[in-house]
């Protein structure tokens, strides 16, 4: 199964100021595509995150696509609107799981009850091995 890293750190125009708080990689595990999300999701940086999502989905079309936000310190509601659109892009076409084993992108996730539309696992390696 192989397995190859294109890390992207997301840059912005000048203009918006504090997009350095948010950085992408995204990783494959054979067909499933991991999009590890680093830093704070906020009204700043969440149009850049949402950016990534959909052209992950648009120009890869996995068959899974795992959002992997063990390493964000802040997730604002604009970061829950990304999620709801990369829900909502990848339909039935591409199973959509977040990973969120902290209470900083847990408790939005279910305070909002988006975990209930929107698979969510405590880490990688249980959003990895779940069956489509």
């Amino acid at each position: 199964m192989a397995m190859f890293d294109t890390p992207t750190h997301v840059d912005a125009p000048a203009s918006m100021e504090g997009t350095e708080k948010v950085s992408t990689s995204l990783q494959w595990h054979g067909r499933t595509a991991v999009l590890a999300i680093t830093g704070e999701v906020d009204m700043v940086t969440a149009p850049l995150v949402q950016g990534k999502l959909t052209s992950t989905l648009e120009e890869h079309r996995p068959p899974v696509l795992v959002v992997d936000l063990e390493h964000v310190d802040f997730f604002a509601s604009a970061g829950l609107s990304a999620l709801v659109a990369a829900y909502q892009q990848a339909g039935e076409s591409t199973a959509l799981r977040v990973v969120a084993g902290s209470s900083a992108t847990a408790r939005p996730l279910r305070v909002t009850a988006l975990d209930r539309k929107i698979s969510v696992y405590s880490s990688r390696q249980e959003a990895l091995s779940a069956g489509r």
